[in-house]
């Protein structure tokens, strides 16, 4: 009687719509108050809270207006990304280069919309833009001598946009190439929300039989996961889209009706197979092109009875095509890149790295509840890149599984049940947990290539979603699997285990947020509870509960991480700017940025050709001028962020972290690398005096000089 009260409490439609509402406007003002001050965050936070409580009398309308969205959601995507490519809208951190820069041409204008730049995302702002924003003073060639002397692969060197046949795997970085870089930035960080946000609706549709709230809540919970925002730009957001597209488009590729989306799917099929190769980030792609693969396989077999594909000459020609497109593209690319992969695989770091997984603690097991707070507070253990996973609860639904299993063999094997999908998720997610905490002998690892594999934190964060997915969708389409006696007790155990996962250092971390002794176990008791709760009401069938809670935390624990920005006015707004535009316009020689670690990357961005700036392999050109013996090859055979430091004495090295050395350089050794221009926001000129040469002083602004040399 009381669980019935309880049930009946608990799935009130009226409770539930003012409980979201409430969300709604917690989440509002906290970010609003901690985070930023814009009134845009207010007005947002009050029209979600109007058209959530308005469905305590327009229900039904509401659900017709989503279903019309759902529907129309290629029409309303292609408005929304217009929309923010007229504004010049992204997400970028590029921010950063104003607080660098301290002069502005016009100290009015500001890129800032909403949010903040974060410094922490240097790989983004620092190296991957300016290489997106050097290529348009490389005429978008493969090889770039920008910050090279014998060049750079430009496709190595994060997916910069080419004048190639490979852009037609590269869609988002087309807008370089049509627009220029102000609404190429755009183009890029719009394109990739929203295309993502299209392709894991597509994923989850197929996976949850059309279930098209989960469907929704699924794109959610991929896309606007703390590990997708932090890791945004460059590499590991792509290598998910291209997997979650492969396997779209492949579900499609064997199951489509009519004729031409059957071609649509064959050529998009092409692109994704290339897509996904040349994004060139192994320590994802060989985890997540094998969780592709095998779901499609699994997934075919389960819908086999949709499937259209038959060995006629129609279908023979597409699978032709497809191979010819891909193999064509490839070959054609690995031919001309060759020697670079092979400088790049043979690089000390990363081409030399071998995972054996092993060594993590329990918590690993479960999602990082500081993932809540890092967008307001930086965590003092790791970073929050390091720590950024997807929102799951993998583990209570692997106690939960027995059940449905168990009652699965009771039915008679219920089709409804999708229980080939949901053991493949089980033995996937018990291989990846063996591998993260125990590991696996070194032949092991190199026979199934998990020896690639550096990141299988996220990957089994990834599995552990789509599984938590999985399990919401069965529980809740079949009554007889929500069994509350059960599930209570594997809540109970999940508690427990979660709370005992917790390592000091997550304390730690919450202390250096408050004083108060009692928050951080309290912080972690209730988010912990909170996952409890969503755990029940499934148990429940309460669909709107858990939906309300984990949208509510993936927008507090996301939306925030990458900022809205507008333009690129943290490069061409600084006085320093035309300043260099100038010179370059005159003169095409090479420059250096000394004592510093970003400001020979924005030098690029720029339109000089600046030998400091990040090389993603070693450029021998460079290091054979000054080091013809190579005899310090260890310091440079890598990927590299470089600080030059001039001296009187002999050129030497030091490596201060796995990807960045200090080039304490000889000032004659300038000469060697026919250097015309330093940039320095110190005074070098005693420096200089030394050298063989003479040299003049342009003011850059008021921090930043730049120094002219005549050999």
């Amino acid at each position: 009687m009381i669980y019935l009260e309880l049930k009946k409490i608990i799935n009130n439609r009226k409770i539930n719509i003012i409980i979201f509402s409430l969300l709604i406007m917690f989440v509002t003002l906290f970010i609003y108050k901690f985070y930023d001050s814009t009134r845009l965050i207010l007005l947002v936070g009050i029209i979600g809270f109007i058209i959530n409580t308005a469905r305590l009398k327009f229900d039904e309308p509401i659900k017709k207006l989503c279903n019309l969205v759902i529907k129309y959601r290629y029409i309303v995507a292609l408005c929304v990304f217009l929309f923010c490519l007229v504004f010049k809208l992204h997400g970028s951190s590029v921010g950063v280069f104003n607080t660098i820069f301290p002069d502005k041409i016009d100290p009015i204008i500001s890129d800032h919309v909403v949010g903040k730049a974060r410094s922490l995302r240097s790989d983004e702002y620092n190296v991957q833009l300016p290489y997106y924003f050097s290529q348009y003073y490389n005429d978008y060639n493969l090889d770039s001598y920008q910050m090279s002397i014998t060049g750079q692969d430009m496709i190595i060197g994060y997916n910069a946009p080419v004048k190639d046949i490979t852009m037609i795997a590269k869609p988002f970085t087309i807008g370089y190439l049509l627009f220029g870089n102000e609404r190429g930035l755009s183009w890029y960080w719009c394109s990739k929300l929203i295309l993502f946000i299209l392709v894991s609706f597509e994923f989850m549709y197929i996976i949850t039989h059309k279930n098209k709230k989960l469907s929704v809540l699924g794109s959610f919970l991929i896309v606007f996961s703390p590990a997708m925002q932090w890791w945004f730009s460059p590499h590991m957001y792509d290598v998910f889209f291209w997997a979650t597209s492969l396997y779209v488009l492949g579900y499609y590729f064997f199951t489509a009706r009519e004729k031409w989306f059957k071609w649509l799917i064959t050529i998009l099929s092409a692109c994704g197979l290339i897509g996904f190769v040349i994004a060139l980030f192994p320590s994802l792609q060989v985890a997540l092109g094998l969780i592709a693969f095998i779901l499609l396989i699994v997934t075919l077999v389960r819908d086999r009875d949709k499937i259209t594909f038959q060995f006629n000459q129609l279908n023979i020609l597409r699978v032709f095509i497809v191979v010819f497109i891909v193999g064509g593209v490839l070959i054609r690319y690995g031919i001309g890149s060759l020697d670079q992969i092979k400088l790049l695989n043979s690089t000390v770091y990363p081409g030399h790295r071998i995972s054996t997984g092993g060594g993590e603690s329990l918590e690993i097991l479960f999602f990082d509840l500081a993932n809540l707070l890092t967008p307001y507070w930086d965590v003092n253990y790791l970073n929050n890149c390091e720590i950024s996973r997807f929102f799951h609860l993998g583990v209570l639904f692997v106690f939960y599984f027995p059940f449905i299993f168990y009652q699965w063999k009771k039915h008679s094997f219920k089709k409804s049940y999708n229980m080939p999908l949901g053991i493949t998720f089980l033995i996937m997610l018990l291989i990846e947990a063996v591998f993260l905490i125990v590991g696996f002998p070194e032949w092991l690892a190199k026979i199934t290539l998990f020896s690639y594999i550096n990141r299988m934190n996220l990957v089994y964060s990834y599995t552990a979603l789509l599984f938590t997915l999985w399990s919401f969708d069965t529980i809740l389409k079949n009554k007889e699997l929500q069994n509350i006696k059960y599930g209570l007790i594997c809540i109970i155990l999940f508690v427990l285990l979660y709370y005992k996962s917790i390592i000091p250092s997550h304390f730690d971390y919450i202390r250096t947020i408050t004083s108060a002794s009692w928050v951080p176990k309290g912080y972690y008791i209730g988010l912990i509870l909170l996952c409890a709760i969503i755990g029940l009401s499934v148990l429940f069938g309460n669909k709107q509960l858990y939906i309300s809670i984990l949208i509510s935390l993936s927008i507090f624990s996301t939306w925030t991480i990458n900022p809205i920005a507008k333009g690129i006015s943290a490069i061409n707004n600084e006085t320093i700017y035309p300043v260099i535009q100038n010179i370059v316009k005159k003169d095409d020689s090479y420059w250096l940025s000394v004592g510093t670690s970003f400001e020979q990357n924005y030098l690029i961005a720029s339109g000089a050709k600046c030998l400091n700036a990040v090389n993603f392999y070693p450029d021998y050109g460079k290091w054979k001028a000054i080091d013809p013996k190579l005899k310090n090859d260890e310091f440079y055979n890598r990927y590299i962020h470089m600080v030059v430091a001039l001296t009187n004495d002999k050129t030497s090295y030091q490596l201060s972290a796995p990807d960045s050395i200090v080039v304490n350089m000889n000032v004659n050794d300038l000469k060697k690398w026919n250097v015309k221009y330093l940039l320095s926001a110190v005074d070098i000129s005693d420096q200089l005096k030394s050298g063989e040469f003479k040299f003049n002083i342009i003011k850059g602004d008021s921090k930043y000089s730049i120094y002219k040399l005549d050999y």
